[in-house]
């Protein structure tokens, strides 16, 4: 038989590419392969909130959760957990595997104001978790009683400006106190704080002119607005609200950005795969997109937008960098 190197060198060609098929044929068996192919999700998936039911974050992630379901056709199951500011829910999420089926509800309240504002927080809002996606905002809005006279935000800060104890503000949490300290500070002038047990306190003395003026998110004062009891003069952002197109933003009135809003977004455990994170993700922005959901965002007058996991983590640790400078400028120590 004679010996033809030409047929030899193509029959070992063909040996190889029969092994590297039969090779890649076992990768893609293997466990690691089919968990990167599983479809997701493929059974419930549980979005534990650290508030009570009833609750305006309860609200909005029930919406939320109502269009993720009708999108994946499986139930996303809301599990409430308050107390603790919000290690009860931290830890439910931690203790869960890290399979994209346990998700956290966070908020600025959660996942960024209690770094800098308690001593203790119990968890890492940065180190013990994946921010996945931003869903919601809500911008607050500095509101005088109908009778008070001042009719602008010129002429609030000048009468602070003029005498020191002029101004008061009703403020219903830290965040709104934090609020108060750089809105004054913007504005160089001179405010009292009065703490209360809530904001809905807080709006009914600056309704019946006990405080001079009180800062709060937009949901929950506009109704008051469009009823004639409370007159918005200035919203604390960057931009202005579309519900209150008429009232200028702090920025442009020369008092600086203000920062500080409430928002709410997805978060997952620490050690979940990032090809899963990025399928929570994809699914979220459709969700957010979604027409129902642009529907009850009009109605409940929050802000719809949509952050992925990059720009909401980069924006995470400048919320916590702000809420940081706050602390100070309010005077505040943590507790």
């Amino acid at each position: 038989m004679t010996f033809d190197p030409t047929t030899f060198n193509r029959l070992r060609l063909n040996r190889r590419r029969a092994l590297g098929a039969i090779g890649a044929m076992g990768m893609a068996s293997a466990p690691g392969a089919l968990f990167a192919q599983e479809a997701w999700p493929t059974r419930p998936v549980r979005l534990v909130i650290p508030v009570v039911a009833g609750n305006g974050s309860d609200v909005a992630l029930r919406a939320l959760a109502k269009e993720l379901s009708a999108l994946s056709g499986q139930p996303f199951i809301i599990d409430n957990k308050p107390g603790g500011n919000a290690v009860i829910a931290a830890q439910a999420v931690m203790a869960a595997p890290a399979d994209g089926y346990t998700i956290f509800s966070g908020s600025n309240a959660s996942h960024a104001a209690n770094v800098p504002t308690l001593k203790n927080p119990g968890f890492d809002p940065v180190a013990d978790f994946i921010p996945v996606a931003l869903s919601v905002r809500a911008r607050p809005v500095l509101c005088v009683g109908m009778d008070s006279p001042y009719k602008t935000i010129e002429q609030l800060v000048a009468a602070g400006k003029r005498d020191p104890k002029a101004l008061t503000a009703g403020t219903g949490s830290t965040a709104h106190q934090m609020l108060v300290g750089l809105f004054a500070r913007g504005a160089g002038t001179t405010v009292t704080i009065i703490p209360y047990k809530g904001t809905p306190q807080a709006v009914a003395d600056t309704v019946g002119g006990q405080v001079s003026f009180v800062i709060a998110d937009a949901p929950s004062l506009v109704p008051m607005i469009q009823g004639g009891k409370l007159r918005p003069l200035v919203v604390t952002g960057d931009k202005r609200l579309p519900l209150l197109e008429d009232v200028p933003t702090v920025n442009e009135k020369g008092y600086g950005t203000i920062a500080l809003h409430s928002w709410s977004g997805f978060f997952v455990h620490a050690k979940t795969p990032p090809s899963m994170v990025q399928r929570i993700a994809q699914l979220t922005e459709r969700a957010v997109k979604a027409e129902g959901m642009r529907q009850f965002a009009s109605q409940a007058r929050l802000e719809l937008d949509y952050m992925g996991p990059a720009a909401f983590a980069a924006f995470q640790k400048e919320q916590i960098v702000v809420y940081r400078e706050a602390m100070v400028v309010a005077g505040l120590e943590p507790q």
